[in-house]
């Protein structure tokens, strides 16, 4: 019996370019893509002033007028690089869709609306691309900027992102701010946000100046389909990230990791902190969140997951039972979610294939029609720069696919909405034909690993040989398929095993004593992990960093603070809590006026320290402690 290891397409009529990308060389060459790409991105800073200076609510109004205020709700995030290079390696070019064992999914219109808030309908981001002077710019700037850049803060159409950040961390007080001071000032952080938050790009610290055309008029700025042209512009920097030879991506990913945590969530964090649906779906990541039960920053563990998930692990429509409580920003495109169209950014002309992934609007999947344009047509639109196009109209050059843009509303996918079932019967064969089922080859030699060992390969095809085996009526090629798939997971050892696989009920009775668990506690940056009560000062249960011992303790020794009945003294630089002789039982010793208690710190290398000058209670050997003369309480 011979079977080899085959990765994926049978069929590479749908994925034409899967000699291309960059998951054939992660099966063959996995040492050399152990490492994930880079993620560039420059917007940390901008979030580290809006956390340390909120925007005024003034300012904020212009903000959100103009379509972004959903942006500024969900905040900064992380960027699990991981994760997204996970994803990157599941992205297929051809049909702008993650290719995952049980079928297609992708970020659709919806997702951005829900998850951002940002406008879907309207025109898209398109225009002429004009050259710029240094003077025009430098107008622009003044009239609508409120500042007048140097000419090394302009480079060529680009504007220093820096010199946008001075402006935003100079002094403003929006209580003597004029309302036209207000206004600029909106412009400069949207404008900002634009550039390095919606539109990052390979150039990290400059801002193309043609952004400010669409902030002359910042109402007429929200009927712009900014969500459009973000999704265009994800679609192609994930393309462009998919070719062997990329060491980069960038974009509006941080939009990706979100999505991803809201459908798959075995690879999601928890959010701690609870969310009252007041802004955009993003929002809610933004806070603390606890990665108890998630991996994080593990590249061979996405891996693992994502290959090994089945369709029961993957949300098919986490928005439904929110969707109601959710702001209208967030509900404003929804006629266009379905819509089977082009998405426009600029020289980027990207499709938006919903009939691909029918579950996520809650319809029955079949087999997909036909990709609606040729291969040379695929590559010519993935070809196209701006590079060296200086005067071009981009609206008039994208006419044809403009106009579809405009008929989006006609172009509506509808389908059989899910009662029992949610593929078609054919669609699971046909999809197995046309992809990659494996990135990683579970049959390469068994050597030393550190880390995460990543068997998510090793499941599946054991679960394909599975398969095989069900189909064959043949005892013979039965068994030799099945030494062969424990050859190619090197486990072949297995083949003389006893099996603890039984027949028979087994008897699973025990008597579990009930688990203690530890009281859990808030850990804190910098110090304790429990809050301290407000106005106590002794008592405190609490962990301080290091094993060095009690910090912020008392300099001076032998000095007592009286309250009430409960004073609080320092012996060797130890905290204690002492309690008079009164409140203690009677059968201590008469001599003894008082018992000290010395709290034990929560560091193991610290317990005899505590204790090391503190003198032992002197014991009276005379106490009768014997039960002779014990009197049973009468009945």
């Amino acid at each position: 019996m011979s079977y080899e290891m085959h990765p994926g397409p049978l069929s590479n009529d749908v994925l034409f370019l899967y000699n291309q990308h960059r998951a054939l060389e992660v099966f063959k060459h996995p040492e050399s893509y152990r490492l994930p790409i880079n993620i560039k991105r420059s917007d940390r800073s901008f979030w580290k002033e809006v956390k340390q200076n909120p925007i005024g609510a003034r300012v904020e109004v212009y903000i959100r007028v103009a379509g972004f205020g959903g942006i500024l709700d969900s905040g900064y995030r992380y960027l699990d690089h991981a994760l997204i290079n996970a994803l990157v390696e599941r992205w297929r070019p051809e049909t702008h869709t993650f290719h995952l064992p049980f079928g297609e999914t992708t970020v659709t219109l919806q997702d951005v609306n829900v998850l951002w808030g940002l406008p879907i309908e309207g025109v898209p981001v398109c225009g002429a691309d004009t050259p710029i002077s240094f003077s025009d710019a430098a107008s622009m700037c003044e009239n609508l900027l409120g500042f007048r850049p140097t000419e090394n803060q302009i480079q060529g159409k680009r504007i220093s992102s820096v010199r946008i950040l001075t402006e935003i961390k100079s002094g403003f007080s929006e209580h003597d701010a004029t309302e036209e001071q207000c206004i600029i000032r909106a412009r400069l952080i949207i404008f900002y946000l634009i550039g390095c938050t919606v539109f990052p790009d390979n150039a990290n610290n400059w801002i193309s100046l043609h952004f400010l055309h669409y902030l002359h008029d910042l109402r007429a700025c929200s009927q712009i389909s900014w969500g459009s042209s973000v999704l265009s512009s994800l679609y192609r920097n994930l393309c462009n990230a998919t070719a062997p030879a990329a060491i980069s991506v960038t974009g509006p990913v941080s939009i990706l990791q979100v999505w991803a945590w809201e459908r798959i969530r075995c690879v999601a964090p928890e959010p701690n902190n609870r969310f009252n649906y007041n802004a955009p779906l993003a929002a809610r990541w933004k806070g603390s969140l606890s990665h108890a039960d998630a991996p994080t920053h593990c590249l061979r563990s996405y891996r693992s997951q994502l290959q090994s998930i089945f369709e029961g692990m993957f949300i098919w429509r986490p928005y439904d039972a929110v969707m109601d409580r959710l702001p209208a920003i967030c509900t404003s495109g929804s006629r266009s979610w379905r819509s089977a169209c082009p998405l426009i950014y600029w020289e980027t002309v990207e499709h938006h294939y919903p009939q691909r992934i029918m579950r996520q609007f809650g319809m029955v999947q079949r087999i997909p029609p036909s990709l609606p344009i040729t291969v040379t047509e695929h590559a010519r639109l993935h070809k196209l720069t701006r590079n060296g196009k200086t005067g071009w109209h981009w609206a008039v050059h994208h006419g044809q696919y403009i106009d579809a843009w405009n008929l989006r509303h006609q172009t509506v996918v509808d389908g059989e909405r899910i009662t029992s079932y949610s593929v078609a019967d054919d669609y699971m064969a046909w999809f197995m034909r046309h992809t990659v089922l494996y990135l990683s080859n579970p049959s390469l030699p068994p050597v030393p690993m550190r880390g995460f060992q990543d068997d998510g390969a090793r499941v599946q095809m054991l679960t394909d040989m599975m398969g095989v085996i069900h189909r064959s009526d043949n005892l013979e090629f039965t068994q030799g398929a099945a030494y062969r798939a424990m050859e190619m997971s090197n486990q072949q050892g297995y083949s003389q095993y006893p099996t603890h696989l039984a027949a028979n009920p087994v008897d699973l009775t025990t008597y579990p004593r009930p688990q203690r668990l530890g009281r859990r506690r808030r850990r804190q940056r910098g110090g304790s992990n429990v809050e301290e009560r407000v106005g106590s000062d002794w008592g405190r249960n609490f962990e301080q960093g290091g094993a060095s011992g009690v910090q912020n303790q008392m300099n001076h020794a032998n000095v007592q603070y009286q309250t009430n009945s409960e004073h609080v003294q320092t012996q060797n630089n130890q905290r204690c809590y002492t309690t008079q002789a009164s409140h203690m039982l009677s059968f201590l010793p008469d001599n003894q006026s008082d018992y000290s208690y010395y709290a034990p710190n929560q560091s193991h290398e610290d317990q005899r320290a505590c204790h090391a000058n503190a003198p032992p209670n002197p014991l009276d050997w005379g106490m009768d402690l014997s039960l002779s003369n014990y009197q049973p309480p009468p009945n």
